[in-house]
């Protein structure tokens, strides 16, 4: 185990002109090394790097995440008499930027087409959870134990037929209410850019102004940009201006897209909806997009708030 351990530190970034012979070793080591630790937690990419599928066989691989996972993803499958795959198609789901679409569906059609049924849905934007689910019918697992009812309560709307069932009592939270508006009278929406300077500023002077309550002691933060990393990256600049790094580190402050907080969580989420109305016109509506990419990205971006989730606008 130790030898395995220096070795995929020798490793490194992989970049190095021993890379490929430090792998090979490491793969030849985990066959040894499966013996003695049953159960291994890795992510997908380092699992078909460090394992040996000839030699490394599972009796249950188990797939968190899986609509985050896209189809190289199924090579891990092979490792496994049993596979669980663990997902949520109404969360967001593989993008595929800059994927050479051509190629791809070239490739489909020398391989695919007429050996693997609905071989034209083997895209890079094509989940694990989508291939397992033209399979296998979806166990839906309806009980929320997260989110008090009222920050649960959108994306039951949005995304899950009211079927939903929120376990957690209200009154386990002391933070009130739940779902806070705070629309920043004076914030716009740079021109052509995705970012909104006053929105940013409103954000961070609004966390500071928490993390001073007592109720929010020990409270956990983040912050999510629905339109786009430039606004994330400039309230992220803000908060390593003016907040302490101890307190960055203490509170998780996490600052992101919603695809960043898959799977995570905070005790207070604050939304960054960056848009503004142009001029004294209404603001365009936007529909739920391609493969319905903004949907699932509100679902996620609004689920992740245990206690108390601000939407911060400049509608």
């Amino acid at each position: 185990l130790q030898g395995w351990k220096l070795t995929v530190r020798k490793i490194g970034k992989g970049t190095g002109k021993n890379a490929p012979l430090y792998k090979a070793k490491a793969r030849e080591l985990m066959a040894k090394c499966q013996t003695a630790v049953p159960a291994w937690i890795m992510p997908i990419n380092k699992a078909l790097e460090s394992l040996d599928p000839k030699n490394n066989k599972f009796d249950v691989i188990i797939v968190d995440e899986a609509s985050q996972s896209d189809v190289c993803s199924l090579a891990i499958a092979y490792m496994a008499k049993k596979l669980i795959v663990v997902g949520d198609d109404k969360q967001v789901s593989p993008m595929a930027v800059g994927s050479e679409i051509d190629q791809i569906n070239a490739l489909i059609k020398i391989y695919l087409d007429g050996v693997i049924p609905n071989s034209h849905l083997y895209t890079p934007t094509t989940s694990l959870y989508d291939v397992a689910s033209m399979t296998f019918q979806p166990l839906l697992l309806k009980e929320h134990f997260r989110s008090v009812p009222e920050i649960i309560g959108f994306s039951n709307s949005l995304s899950y037929d009211f079927k939903i069932k929120p376990l957690r009592d209200a009154s386990s939270s002391n933070l009130l209410p739940a779902v806070v508006n705070y629309r920043v009278a004076d914030g716009k929406r740079e021109a052509s850019r995705k970012e909104n300077p006053k929105e940013s500023k409103a954000i961070v002077s609004l966390l500071m102004a928490c993390m001073e309550q007592p109720e929010y002691e020990r409270k956990t933060f983040g912050v999510i940009s629905m339109r786009g990393e430039e606004q994330a990256k400039r309230i992220q600049a803000l908060i390593f201006e003016n907040i302490d790094p101890k307190d960055i580190e203490s509170r998780k402050i996490l600052c992101g897209i919603a695809s960043n907080f898959q799977g995570d969580e905070r005790d207070v989420i604050f939304l960054s909806l960056v848009d503004s109305n142009p001029g004294e016109g209404p603001l365009n509506m936007q529909e739920f997009g391609p493969n319905e990419a903004y949907r699932k990205r509100y679902n996620v971006a609004t689920s992740r708030a245990k206690d108390q989730l601000w939407v911060v606008d400049s509608l």
